[in-house]
């Protein structure tokens, strides 16, 4: 039997759990009823999302309180067709807690005019794994020259990321409708993905040849983020501004782990390359963001609105690969973002005093124009297929809130979604063995429920009021 080493291309499979919370800005939301608002509450939060949202609403608050962010759930669903060799459809689920924010407010008594809170938010917490097995159908993919019998393959996907903040927000009224306020929180992140492709055939002879290619890379970043808020509370509208700073780095560091491995081959052609990385200069971006809200009344309802401005990010080396000893030149993963323009709009229904329902809309469009992941290294040098995922997103929310006498009860659900095409992700090792899943383009089709119980209890006797 006769192999021929290529490189594998598995481009879609795995950039979508690299970059599912990377490079969006609205994937998470904070704050028990701006949840529910899809996040729509730059002019308007009324609940202590505002630490993240527009820390100038802070000083419309009247007394001190505490909170909890409501309690969620997610269910993540990712689907693909034409991958792995196959026309078939593969997927993967998982069901695990969301980012979450505590949060609480206090005076000190010299200063009367000044507002300020504290605020633990898991900006980013995701853990999304693809384990796949299976033997592919070798007679419809094999040519009359291949001596292969049987061919398994396994795959084994994984992206861990997490991002959390801790910080303080301040706020002032410059007049009795006019107030400011900055929120500032150090940032400790870390980002893990992992590849893991294994193939192994049988030929005529009962010869068993075996590949493997492993590749993991880490990044770690300490650092801090600013937030600038503006807030009118004007007859019958309120109006915000709020303004994200770019992200300052302060500590960085990454790690970088590669394995390709091939034995059992006729000619002599066997493979062995291990190389393990560590204290790797690497480097973590975020562009100046400016959003813009407002939120009115009609009758006993509210309605919100919110459009949100991104800045593009140049080009840069977000992980640097040094030379390695045997003489393999050294690269760099790069990184790139193009500037975005999102919008939504959220409902708050008057049913009674006790029942409120909420609705919402929000876009989340992809600013990836290049982004750092494995596929830069496993690509032939002369394919043309494309590394990155860039569909957009789409989110939505539905739920209720119930008032009783000292509880406000909220339950809710949130749904996200997003889809696209991608290059024919696999080009199999084995000489004479072609995919069989080229006729038509591979596909990814991403879906995020989210399932939400919140309780808001006053503390000590406080209750969240706004003037």
């Amino acid at each position: 039997m006769k192999i021929r080493v290529k490189f594998i291309i598995l481009i879609g499979l795995l950039t979508p759990f690299l970059i599912t919370a990377q490079g969006y800005y609205n994937n998470e939301n904070f704050g028990n009823r701006s949840l529910l608002l899809s996040g729509n509450v730059t002019g308007s939060v009324n609940d202590l999302g505002l630490t993240y949202y527009n820390p100038a609403r802070i000083a419309l608050i009247e007394n001190p309180v505490f909170s909890i962010n409501a309690k969620a759930y997610q269910f993540n669903s990712i689907k693909f067709k034409n991958v792995f060799g196959r026309d078939d459809k593969l997927s993967s689920s998982e069901f695990e807690g969301v980012p979450s924010l505590v949060a609480g407010t206090f005076k000190i008594e010299k200063w009367k005019k000044h507002h300020f809170a504290y605020a633990f938010i898991s900006r980013q917490r995701s853990n999304v794994g693809v384990n796949i097995s299976r033997e592919l159908d070798v007679e419809n993919m094999t040519d009359e020259t291949t001596e292969i019998d049987r061919l398994v393959g396994n795959l084994l996907l994984n992206s861990k990321e997490r991002d959390e903040w801790f910080g303080g927000t301040w706020g002032m009224n410059i007049r009795e409708n006019f107030s400011i306020g900055i929120s500032s929180f150090v940032s400790v992140y870390s980002f893990r993905t992992s590849y893991d492709l294994r193939f192994s055939s049988l030929d005529q002879s009962q010869d068993v040849s075996f590949f493997n290619n492993e590749i993991n890379l880490g990044q770690n970043s300490y650092g801090m983020f600013w937030k600038l808020g503006i807030a009118w509370k004007l007859n019958k509208i309120d109006l915000g501004l709020n303004v994200d700073l770019p992200y300052l780095e302060v500590i960085k560091n990454g790690k970088f782990r590669y394995q390709r491995f091939l034995s059992g081959t006729d000619d002599g052609s066997d493979e062995f390359a291990y190389y393990d990385f560590k204290d790797l200069e690497s480097n973590r971006r975020e562009p100046l963001g400016i959003s813009v809200g407002a939120g009115f009344p009609w009758g006993k309802n509210n309605f919100h609105l919110k459009a949100d401005w991104h800045g593009n990010l140049s080009e840069y080396n977000r992980l640097l690969i040094p030379d390695t000893e045997d003489g393999k030149e050294g690269f760099a993963f790069k990184e790139s973002l193009r500037s975005v323009i999102n919008f939504g709009a959220g409902a708050e229904i008057y049913i009674n005093d006790g029942l409120n329902l909420y609705a919402s809309f929000s876009t989340d469009f992809s600013p990836v124009e290049a982004s750092a992941n494995i596929f830069d290294i496993i690509l032939n040098e002369d394919s043309d297929a494309d590394p990155n995922f860039d569909a957009d997103y789409f989110h939505y929310g539905f739920g209720v809130e119930f008032k009783l006498k000292k509880i406000e009860l909220i339950l809710g659900t949130t749904y996200s979604s997003a889809s696209g095409d991608f290059t024919d992700p696999i080009d199999l090792p084995f000489e004479g063995v072609e995919s069989n899943a080229r006729d038509e383009p591979s596909r990814v089709n991403i879906s995020r429920w989210r399932f939400i119980v919140g309780l808001e209890i006053p503390i000590f006797g406080y209750e969240l009021e706004f003037k």
